[in-house]
């Protein structure tokens, strides 16, 4: 196996779950936390098994103090997000899981109603963590965030440029012309708890390398799988 084209494969896949070396069935909670990318994944859920499915499930008090908020998802970033992790530890097989970015924007949607609070939370967490958001709103929103002035069959038909929709607009949610185009719509508002609100924005991916070779544990090819940092 050539680790450098494994770490390449790695590097570039677009799926939820990868395996290098082993067979690409029996995921196991917490070792392979299972979920796709694209429209294997829509909605606002997290990898089933993994470590943000539960707060999915939960209803979270909305932003209130953006401080606080920009605080717990630099923090959330620092120690987490930025990261690959092993939290399974086997000897046998490497078992990382890991956030990646998507590859185009996402989008907020938003009317004349949202809040500098909310804008500046957007405009630190695309600051804090690297991120590619774009404003879409049918008036002028006052941002240093991209913005498209448009409406929202305007904002369907151009699916094809950007990777998922945040629905903070009071306007009719179009959740069904998205869906259809293979676009995820996630109409939550925007959490309190930065730490929870700051993994919504990215991908999450398990990777499964198989860490043994002729019987001996912890050997073979070892490919990269690193983290955003």
């Amino acid at each position: 196996m050539d680790e450098q084209e494994c770490s390449w494969w790695i590097d570039n896949i677009e799926a939820g779950n990868a395996y290098v070396n082993r067979g690409i069935t029996g995921a196991v909670v917490r070792r392979q936390p299972f979920g796709g990318w694209k429209r294997s994944s829509v909605g606002p859920t997290a990898k089933a098994g993994g470590p943000n499915y539960v707060n999915s499930l939960r209803s979270w008090h909305s932003l209130s103090d953006v401080d606080a908020a920009l605080e717990g998802a630099k923090k959330w970033w620092r120690e987490t997000g930025k990261n690959a992790v092993d939290p399974s530890n086997l000897g046998v097989e490497r078992n990382l899981f890991r956030y990646r970015r998507t590859l185009t924007p996402i989008v907020v949607r938003c009317d004349e109603t949202i809040d500098q609070a909310t804008i500046r939370f957007l405009e630190g967490l695309r600051d804090g963590c690297g991120l590619h958001i774009e404003i879409s709103a049918q008036s002028h929103i006052e941002s240093s965030l991209p913005h498209r002035h448009e409406n929202i069959a305007e904002l369907v038909s151009r699916s094809n440029e950007f990777a998922k929709v945040r629905w903070l607009s009071n306007e009719p949610l179009a959740q069904r012309q998205l869906l259809e185009q293979g676009i995820s719509v996630d109409p939550r508002s925007i959490a309190q708890r930065g730490e929870v609100e700051a993994p919504r924005w990215f991908l999450e991916q398990a990777v499964a390398i198989t860490n043994h070779r002729y019987g001996n544990a912890n050997a073979g090819p070892r490919p990269l799988c690193e983290g955003l940092s």
